[in-house]
């Protein structure tokens, strides 16, 4: 354990105090309800891993703009208010062992299903994020911003609820990542280009 020998040594990260560096990085795990509500599974789940030791549990990614940005039938929402309850019984569960808890923010972008969202998917582009994937619609500026702001909205609620710390998801092909991309991005306005401006939607959030 010589080699390791900071794992279990105390860290701040932008004042966030941890007492060990042991972090459950956000996983699928296809446990949450089909309404987006987490389920009391979900809530044993990362119960159990807490008393394994973690310090800082990462919850999966939870969307912020429902049905566009969703990517999966049981996926997480943090979207509304009605889904605050749950979540905030989540963070007291994991707060009453001394660890604490962040959860990812997501939007799928070109990612989601046209079949299970019911309109066509967005993104920075027309361009599918993947061979074979459907077209996307691209968005306006006023969207960008308006899903900036859902970003924000939803940040805040995970902040009331309890949450510690907030995780963009700005991979995996997601919306972020279409517009961080060139492959995914051909915009000629303030939010495609350079990598200045590809990166500009990432930055306002």
């Amino acid at each position: 354990m010589n080699q390791y020998k900071n794992l279990f040594e105390s860290i701040e990260i932008n004042g966030l105090t941890l007492e060990n560096r042991l972090v459950m990085t956000p996983m699928g795990t296809n446990f949450g309800e089909q309404n987006g509500e987490m389920s009391f599974l979900h809530m044993d789940y990362y119960e159990r891993r807490v008393q394994g030791g973690y310090e800082l549990m990462i919850v999966e990614n939870a969307c912020v703009k429902y049905p566009e940005g969703s990517n999966g039938t049981t996926q997480l929402r943090i979207d509304a208010d009605n889904y605050i309850p749950r979540l905030y019984k989540l963070c007291e569960t994991i707060h009453q062992y001394g660890a604490k808890i962040a959860i990812q923010l997501n939007h799928a972008g070109a990612s989601a299903l046209e079949s299970r969202i019911g309109m066509q998917p967005v993104s920075a582009s027309n361009l599918p994020n993947k061979e074979c994937g459907a077209i996307p619609r691209k968005l306006s500026v006023e969207e960008i911003y308006s899903i900036a702001d859902d970003y924000a909205t939803s940040a805040k609620r995970a902040q009331t609820i309890g949450f510690d710390a907030i995780e963009i998801h700005a991979g995996h092909s997601y919306l972020i990542s279409q517009f961080l991309s060139p492959l995914t991005n051909d915009r000629t306005d303030e939010f495609g280009g350079n990598i200045e401006n590809r990166a500009r939607f990432a930055k306002i959030l």
